[in-house]
Order: C-alpha cells, then structure tokens, then sequence
C-alpha cells in the first residue's frame, strides 16, 4: 500500500512538474481517460462501442473523436497513422488541454498505460 501511494504521489509531481494535471472537461475525456486506466493490450469489445459511440457524437471535439478512434484501433500501441493525429492534437496549444494530455499519454502506451500515466488518467477520469 506504501509502495502505491508513493508511486501516485511521485506521478502528480511530475505531472504538476510538467505543467500540471488538466481536468476533464467533457465526459467524453473522463471515458477515454477510464478506458486507457484498464487496457492492456487492447480495447474491449465493450470499450470499442464506447468508443466508436465517441467517435460518432455530434457533442464530441474533433480532438476527442481522434483520441477515440485511436484507442479503439490499438493493438499493444497506436498505429503510425494514429500517431500523427495524436501527436497533432500534442502540438496544437488551442486544443483543450485534458484532450492534449490524454493524447500525449495515448502516444506513449505499449501494451497498457504506465503507472504514472495511470495516475494522471484517474484525475481526467474523476472530472
């Protein structure tokens, strides 16, 4: 239980570090955020309509939208041509920032989130 707490405590620090952690501001950021918290390897089939849901709301950002269908077609990483839409969302300052940081942590899974980005996700996932 020490060893969690001091791994939690040490990701907010670096997130605080690195800019600070952004706070969702859409449900459709809190889901994602929820789903990359318990992937491994790959979204389920339950997650994907989720997802794919995301992806086809008119009340999703076309950030949100792309954060989605990358994480509805990862298979252990996101693919080259998701990559680049996310590293986009990364680069462009205007976007929101929960969608910036949910990207940036998106880009960086191999097989499932690690444990400091799994703390950041339940901050975007609580909002």
């Amino acid at each position: 239980m020490r060893k969690i707490i001091t791994v939690i405590a040490g990701a907010t620090l670096v997130a605080l570090s690195l800019g600070g952690i952004a706070l969702a501001e859409s449900e459709a950021i809190s889901t994602m955020a929820k789903i990359t918290m318990n992937l491994n390897h790959f979204p389920s089939d339950e997650d994907k309509k989720v997802l794919e849901g995301i992806v086809n709301s008119d009340d999703s950002s076309e950030a949100e939208a792309s954060i989605a269908m990358a994480l509805s077609n990862l298979q252990h990483k996101v693919s080259e041509a998701d990559a680049r839409r996310l590293q986009d969302i990364v680069d462009d300052e205007s976007s929101d920032a929960a969608a910036r940081q949910l990207a940036r942590i998106v880009l960086g899974i191999n097989h499932s989130a690690s444990d400091e980005n799994k703390a950041a996700l339940a901050t975007l996932a609580s909002m």
